[in-house]
This record gives C-alpha cells, structure tokens and sequence, in this order.
C-alpha cells in the first residue's frame, strides 16, 4: 500500500489568500473559518499543484487576486506543498505569473499572457517532466476520487461510477447468474452465441414485427371475404354449355369458309397467283445481273471502309501516346527545375555553431574543458558535411532518372510521330479506292432496269386486274349469307365470354378460399411463435435481475455504509441500467443529508483506497455538518464553518 501524507500545504496569492500555511505534519488537521475565507480555496490550490484543475474538476477557473473586481497585475500565485510518500520526502510547487513584453521602439513593457512555473524538491523543471512525476504517484481521476467525499458521487457521469465498481469488485460472469437460478438452463441454447442485449433487442424486432403481421391478417381475411360473389356457381354446367358453344362456332366457320372458298372463286385465285408469280419471275430477270454486280461492289466498299478505320484508329493512339508523352517532358522538366534550386540551396547550406558562450553544462552548471567544446564542435562540423554530401548526392542521382526518363520519352515521341506519319498515305489511299468504287456502284444502280416500263410486266398487270375485278362479282352475291352467319357467330362468341368469366369467378373464389385457409394458419403460427418469444423475454428477465441480485450482493459487500443500486424496473417491465449510491435506503441524488453523504463518501473511498493501493489525504468540506466522520486510515483535512473564525485557523491532531 503506497501511502501519501500531507506534511505543509502553502498559498501565495492564490483566489485572494495573500498567504497561508497548513502546517499538518502528516496529521489530521481541522481548519476553521466562516463563509468567504477561503476553506475550499485550500482544496482547489491543493488539485490545481497536483493536476492545474480546482476541486470541482474545472480547469479554467480563476486563480489571480480580484480587488474592487479587478485582477491585481504583477503578482506571482505560488501554492507549494511539501509530501512523504512511504516515508520519502516530495516537494511539489507551482508558481502562475504574468508575462509582460517590451517590444522594440516601445516605451513600457505590454501584457502577454501567463506562464506557469514547475518545481520538484525546489528544482526548476519542464511542465512535462512535473506532470510525469505526478502521474507517477497516482493518476489523476484516481487521485480525485480518493480525495474527495463527493467526487465519485457527484462529478462522476453514473456510467463512470458503474464502471469504476465492477472494476473493483468485477463483474457477474453468465455461468454464475446460470448456476444461480436453474430455472435458465435452456437459456443458453436460446441465446445461440449472443449477448442478453442483443438477444432480447433481436426478440423486441420480432415481437414488433409479428404484432404487426398478426393486426394485418384479420384485414386481408376481410378484404378477400369482401372481394367473392355471393351466389354460387354450378360450374360443372357452365362448362358443358361453352362447349356446345365451341361445337357452334366451329359449324359456322366451316359454313362461312365453304361460301368464301366457291369452285369458281378458287379457280380464279390460282390464277391469280400464278400472275403474281409470273411477275416477280420478269422483275427478277430484268434486275438480276445489275444487283448481283452492285452486291459485289458495296461489300469491297466496306472492306475499304474497315480497313481505313482500322489504320485511322491506329493513327489516333499514336497522336494521344505522344501527347501524353509531352505532358511527362513538363513534369520532368519541372522537376529538374525544382531538383536544380534544391542542389543550390543545399549546396549554399553553411555550419552553423551554437553553444553556450560561457561553456557551462547545463546539467550540473559546472564549466565544461575547452578541449570538449572543440572535440564536440568537430563532430558536429564532420556530422553536418556528411549529411550534406549524402543529400546533394542524392539529388544528382534524382535529377539523372528524371534525366533519363526525359530523354526515353523524347525518343518515343520522335518514334511515334514516324509511325503516324507513315500511317497518313495508307490512308489517303484507302480514301480514293473507296471514292472510286462508289463510282462504280452509282453506275450499276443507275443501269437497273425498272420493271413497270417493260410491255410483258404491263401486260401481266392488266391481267391480274381483270381477275381481281371477276374474283369480287363472284363473291358479291355470297357476301349477305356470310354477313348473316357472321352476326349468330358473334352472339355466340359474347354469351361464351360471359360464361368463362362466370368460371374464372368461381376459380377466384376457389382461390381466395385457399388464402384465408394459409392466413388463419399463418396466424396460429406467428401466435404460437410470439408466445415463444415471451417466454424467451422472461428467460432473459430473469436472467437479468438474477445478475442483478448477484452484482449488487457482491459490490456491497464491499462498503459498510454505502449501498448501490445498479439497476432499476421501468414501468413497462423492463430493466434500465443505473447507479445510484444510497445509505439506509436513501438515494445520494435526493433526500440524503450532508453528513450522510460525507460518510458514505468516505466509505467509497476506503474501499477504492484497498483496491487501488494507495492513501492519500481526503479533503472533508463542510464538515461541521458531521458530528462522527467515517473511520478512515486516510490522513484527514476537514474543511469547518466556523462563524468566530473570520480568519482561517488549523487545528493539526496529533
């Protein structure tokens, strides 16, 4: 157990205490004083020595003696205390002052700002080598909760205070709470490798989920109810009616194809196509011998055409190759550039030597040999040359690959541009050979005959305009029995329509029924599914509050006062995280006095003293308010209002 004792404790200037000494020796010491004279101020000075924050954990309070309102300017505030840590000695001091500047030209000196100054055992220091040896004593947030009664309870966030009792005390393992309540024994098998949390928020989403499910089946139960006809339906009737149907139609087509397709009618049609036929043949002859050539023609143009995009393609790449060469030659040209100005300013680079003109160690203050200054001064000037070889060396090693790259470039490009320039006559080329063979297909289109000029294509289209008007006589006379054919068929095609939808409807209502029959099921499952899940919820309540007992049984058997509370049942059931410190039933954040809170402070601190090793002094502020503190083996300083006291007073109890 490391163990810190407070031997002195003074103020100079500090929050309006010109100077005071608590002269404690290592004892308990009361200090008396009324309201205004400066009891807390002894407090804040000790944490600000220690960690530059007052003892309500701010750091940007104010320091510096107020008069009529005002800061007083020019004053040093110094608080310095004096420590035995297991017995050695530690003398700690810290010294904020203004900082005043006089530029150059300017009559008087101007404020600037503050410095803090460091020292340990009366010896200046850097303020990271002080804040090391502090840290090295106890830690910060340690250090405060051991100090003060209140700072767990009241500057602590409550996860904080949580944390820092399972730290003490550790927390309940899964297996205990398990062992604990058998009635958890499937709980493992639910969880399936997760955590009670996520776990009962997996089972919260579900529960959400099915809740919603289970409000929206009665819906589409009602809507499909809503949806069926009401009559029902004899489809094995409708059936065989539309089948009569079909076995009309089909008579009626036969009848209306019979009358369309006369002998007479079908003669005249053979014919005809036979002109249709005879046709075509002329055209063909007359058109032939010009397509065939022309075909021939078109596909060497577009042989042509690939080949002179292909070579155009080519010649295209090789112009973006060497741009994009060119854009490299700018950047190494840049970079020479650059890599030139830093060889110079590298080259120019002269030693510079700084030392103490008065040739003292800055350790120990003691003059150092002549002959070491100028061994030291060598080095430093043989180091410096090295360093500046070495980097001037490795610029010219730069500048030569860039070098190198310029020229490799430079010579691709040159390449390149022979390429493209070969590539331009094998595309003109191509030009004039595709120009010239669509000259020659304009002359072989314009040499194809037109078939409606030659006198046998003519003749055949009068021919065929004679059949087509005969054709139309012969069926004039049938056209009325079609047309009253027609119209039975088209009766007979509605009431078929109708009575298929008839079916369909009856199919739908076939179909709907099925549906309700898979949402009652479906809901019989989500419903059993739900009850699973609550019971699963209350697995995992119990499991909770099972912990709970555990965890709190085994945190408050650490402390003989105090007694928490780390979680709490909200209305809905379900169980919150908490950390509430109470005493005799009384929470600390409402209803407990003063006196109570103090002690239960102080039993806190008796417990996290064991745990982290170390006692430190504990600053007890309003502490009139006791009539019996806490037993404690910690060195106490109990800050008293004392209304006679109109100065601060120390009684040291030793």
């Amino acid at each position: 157990m490391k163990e810190l004792k407070l031997m002195n404790l003074t103020l100079k200037n500090f929050k309006g205490i010109k100077k005071f000494e608590v002269n404690a020796d290592g004892w308990d010491s009361l200090i008396y004083g009324d309201n205004g004279t400066g009891k807390t101020t002894l407090f804040d000075s000790f944490v600000w020595l220690l960690f530059n924050k007052d003892s309500n954990n701010r750091a940007d309070f104010a320091i510096k003696t107020l008069k009529d309102g005002k800061e007083i300017n020019n004053l040093e505030h110094e608080v310095e205390a004096h420590f035995r840590i297991d017995g050695q000695p530690l003398v700690l001091r810290k010294v904020y002052k203004e900082k005043w500047t006089k530029k150059r030209g300017a009559p008087i000196a101007e404020f600037t700002g503050h410095v803090t100054d460091h020292y340990i055992d009366g010896v200046p220091v850097k303020k990271k080598e002080y804040e090391e040896k502090v840290d090295s004593i106890v830690k910060e947030e340690v250090f405060k909760l051991l100090t003060s009664p209140t700072f767990f309870n009241e500057n602590l966030k409550w996860q904080d205070r949580r944390a820092t009792l399972l730290e003490v005390c550790g927390d309940v393992e899964e297996e205990d709470v398990l062992a604990f309540n058998n009635e958890l024994k499937d709980l493992p098998t639910i969880l399936k490798g997760r955590t009670i949390e996520d776990h009962r928020k997996v089972i919260a989403a579900r529960r959400a989920e099915i809740n919603k499910e289970l409000n929206m089946i009665p819906v589409r139960i009602d809507e499909i109810n809503n949806s069926m006809p009401k009559e029902d339906i004899d489809v094995p009737s409708i059936e065989a009616e539309v089948a009569t149907i079909e076995k009309q139609l089909d008579e009626h087509a036969t009848q209306i194809n019979n009358i369309k397709n006369g002998s007479a009618i079908t003669e005249k049609q053979n014919q005809l196509r036979q002109i249709e036929i005879d046709l075509k043949e002329i055209q063909n002859e007359l058109e032939t011998e010009s397509i065939e050539a022309g075909h021939k023609v078109n596909a060497k143009i577009q042989e042509e055409q690939s080949n002179m995009a292909i070579l155009q393609r080519r010649k295209d790449d090789v112009v973006h190759q060497s741009a994009l060469l060119e854009k490299d030659i700018s950047r190494f040209d840049e970079k020479l550039v650059d890599l030139r100005e830093k060889w110079t300013k590298e080259n120019e680079r002269i030693y510079t030597h700084e030392h103490d003109s008065n040739g003292v160690c800055p350790t120990c203050n003691q003059s150092l040999p002549v002959e070491e200054i100028e061994v030291a001064k060598e080095k430093a000037v043989a180091a410096f040359n090295l360093a500046k070889a070495t980097e001037l060396e490795n610029i010219n090693g730069y500048g030569k690959a860039i070098a190198e790259d310029k020229a490799k470039s430079i010579e691709l490009i040159e390449k390149l541009k022979a390429t493209a320039e070969s590539l331009q006559p094998q595309i003109e080329e191509k030009e004039i050979v595709v120009s010239k063979l669509t000259e020659e297909l304009n002359a072989l289109r314009e040499a194809v005959k037109d078939a409606r000029q030659d006198k046998r294509y003519i003749d055949k289209v009068h021919e065929r305009q004679e059949l087509d008007a005969s054709i139309a006589t012969i069926k004039e006379n049938a056209q009325q029995a079609v047309s009253d054919i027609e119209k039975v068929v088209a009766e007979l095609r509605a009431k078929r329509t109708n009575l298929n939808a008839q079916i369909a409807q009856q199919a739908q209502v076939t179909a709907s029924l099925k549906r309700i029959g898979e949402l009652e099921e479906q809901q019989k499952d989500l419903a059993t599914e739900f009850e699973q899940l609550e019971h699963q919820l209350y697995l995992t309540e119990q499991f909770i509050q099972s912990k709970v007992k555990l965890l709190e049984e085994r945190i408050n058997s650490k402390f003989k006062y105090a007694r928490f509370n780390l979680f709490k049942t909200n209305i809905n059931g379900g169980i919150e995280e908490i950390c509430e410190t109470t005493y005799d039933g009384v929470p600390y954040s409402s209803g407990l006095n003063n006196a109570a809170r103090i002690n239960v402070g102080i039993d806190i601190i008796n417990t996290l003293t064991e745990h982290y090793g170390i006692r430190a002094p504990i600053f007890v502020d309003n502490a009139e308010a006791v009539t019996n503190l806490a037993e404690t083996d910690s060195q106490l300083i109990s800050l008293i209002v004392s209304d006679p006291d109109k100065q601060l007073r120390v009684e040291v109890q030793a």
